[in-house]
């Protein structure tokens, strides 16, 4: 008797985790189709910037470019580790014994990596922001695609 309690209760709580995962993660959604409200971003992780509306000079745009380059080798080392841990999640969310410990560590791994990976956007922004004059910041607004 009190191994199917315990048996339906486990099913129970992989069903209810399920369900909040769901919802409160976007966890099974595809990275493209998230719905959170962010400003327009490349699929590098960076603004979409009108550059030549700001006028940059030579050394602006190679310091831009060697920055840019730079948070592209780091988010894609951030994006491989939130799709494994994704993959373990979806691993062990299925599979008939899992360690429901094992799952909330996963996610929240994904979740930490995730956080990195804005933090580091953001960071490469302001990197760049740092870089331009006054008459060039006062322009930036308008530079960056509204859609």
């Amino acid at each position: 008797m009190l191994f199917k309690k315990l048996k339906i209760n486990t099913k129970l709580l992989f069903t209810t985790l399920l369900v909040m995962i769901s919802f409160a993660s976007p966890v099974f959604a595809d990275s493209d189709n998230r719905k959170l409200p962010r400003p327009p971003v490349e699929s590098s992780g960076s603004l979409i910037i009108n550059w030549p509306m700001l006028n940059l000079n030579a050394s602006q745009r190679e310091r831009i470019r060697l920055l840019k380059v730079d948070f592209q080798r780091q988010s894609i080392k951030l994006k491989a580790e939130i799709d494994l841990k994704q993959l373990d999640i979806e691993k062990l969310l299925v599979a008939p014994n899992s360690d429901p410990d094992q799952i909330r560590k996963l996610l929240k791994d994904r979740l930490s990596y995730e956080a990195k990976l804005r933090t580091q956007a953001l960071e490469n922004f302001l990197s760049i922001k740092s870089l331009l004059n006054s008459d060039q910041l006062a322009k930036l607004p308008r530079a960056v695609n509204l859609r």
